[in-house]
């Protein structure tokens, strides 16, 4: 599958003629909103990065990002593709409103580098000794008492300091969500030795109700006036990409979703990045005829009413009020680059298949890559989400962070 740049976290870069020999090139960004961002992701392929340092970088080595305000900022190298070599760069940083701020980039010994951790992805056996799962077939069941006799959470799991998910691995494929009441990465001990994540816990609970729709940001791939979930496959795989001061990223594949008299191959790949209320998605299909679309979709089962926030570059949906697994708040939200958004439906209330769902569908096209975004919001854990125009803003601003159009790297 052919890989793109990625609309949500891949920097452009603008080279410029001028650098400093004596200190090397940094990279310049401006904030283009006026307001403040906080956490700011960039992520530099490793061409990018060996021209900033004026060197190649060894698997040994790290990569110092320091900013012009002396600030070393967390960062981590990861090896997408599995050959041992590190691929990308990702650091965040915080702005102000307008505010530009360069960034120098030098090489050190890997021990000169040590941020805590703010991402995490649990996938692990349900039995003593909870042993993490590297490689494991889906389960064809559609059940929660079959798969949670084998996976601890039923399936993989991730957070951040904010915010948690999880996947049922099973045919449902459902998307779930974890609020969270501490920044701690707790999701290793959610449900074994006694613990129970759907009752209130000090560090959170499981808030959603998922049923047959599409939970928190599922997929379904349609065509017509048909509606396929992606979760029944000939077989299914995880596989772990990284985790750690930045981001966590792993795959969910799928050969064989079968579509009516058709079959399609299915990647799903999800990552999170430390102080985000979201996850994000980017998904690729192969074995397309051209007539079908990307759904995903946010959970329907409250009566409550979908709203649009104004965000450009992007459509945001979301839903807002008493719709949590004990009744409390609970905001829900997707997030779609324009260039990716097809319409929006409702899904039916009852009947076969996948029912009480805010569906959007997004634009397939063979070999390339489909991206969303998917948000979560407890009033447990910042009462300022009991409010919905609070929880507008927060989508907003998230898709300030995901925007890269406007964030401008310049090499110099």
């Amino acid at each position: 599958m052919r890989r793109i740049t990625l609309v949500f976290s891949m920097v452009s870069i603008l080279l410029l003629a001028a650098c400093s020999p004596a200190s090397g090139p940094v990279f310049e960004v401006t904030n283009p909103y006026s307001q403040p961002v906080k956490g700011k992701a960039f992520v530099l392929d490793r061409a990018q990065v060996e021209r900033l340092v004026q060197s190649e970088v060894s698997a040994e080595m790290a990569v110092k990002v320091t900013s012009d305000k002396g600030q070393v900022l967390p960062v981590q190298l990861d090896d997408l593709n599995g050959d041992q070599k590190w691929d990308e760069l990702v650091f965040q940083a915080d702005f102000a409103q307008e505010e530009t701020l360069k960034f120098s980039f030098e090489v050190v010994e890997a021990a000169e580098l040590d941020f805590p951790q703010r991402t995490n992805v649990r996938f692990a056996r349900r039995d003593a000794p909870y042993e993490e799962v590297k490689e494991a077939d889906r389960l064809h069941s559609v059940d929660s008492p079959t798969i949670s006799a084998v996976f601890q959470m039923e399936g993989p799991a991730w957070e951040n300091d904010v915010v948690g998910f999880r996947n049922y691995y099973d045919a449902r494929n459902g998307m779930d969500v974890f609020g969270k009441r501490t920044s701690e990465l707790v999701l290793d001990k959610a449900g074994i030795e006694g613990q129970d994540y759907h009752s209130l816990d000090d560090w959170g609970m499981d808030v959603l109700k998922v049923g047959a729709s599409l939970g928190a940001g599922a997929l379904a791939i349609g065509f017509g006036d048909e509606l396929h979930r992606v979760g029944p496959a000939e077989k299914g795989g995880y596989h772990l990409i990284s985790e750690g001061p930045v981001r966590a990223v792993f795959d969910l594949t799928f050969e064989g979703v079968p579509a009516g008299d058709r079959l399609y191959d299915v990647k799903h790949r999800i990552s999170i990045y430390a102080g985000d209320y979201f996850y994000r998605s980017q998904v690729w299909v192969e074995g397309l005829q051209g007539d079908e679309f990307l759904y995903t979709g946010i959970v329907d089962m409250h009566e409550l009413p979908v709203f649009e926030v104004d965000a450009e570059g992007f459509r945001i949906f979301g839903t807002h009020g008493n719709q949590g697994y004990k009744d409390e708040v609970l905001g829900l939200g997707v997030i779609i680059p324009d260039q990716h958004f097809v319409q929006y439906k409702a899904a039916p209330k009852s009947g076969e298949g996948i029912i009480e769902t805010h569906l959007t569908a997004l634009q397939l096209l063979e070999g390339l890559s489909v991206e969303y975004a998917f948000a979560a919001a407890w009033e447990y854990q910042d009462n300022g989400f009991s409010n919905t125009h609070y929880f507008q803003e927060v989508l907003k601003q998230s898709a300030q962070k995901l925007d890269s159009d406007k964030w401008q790297g310049a090499l110099n």
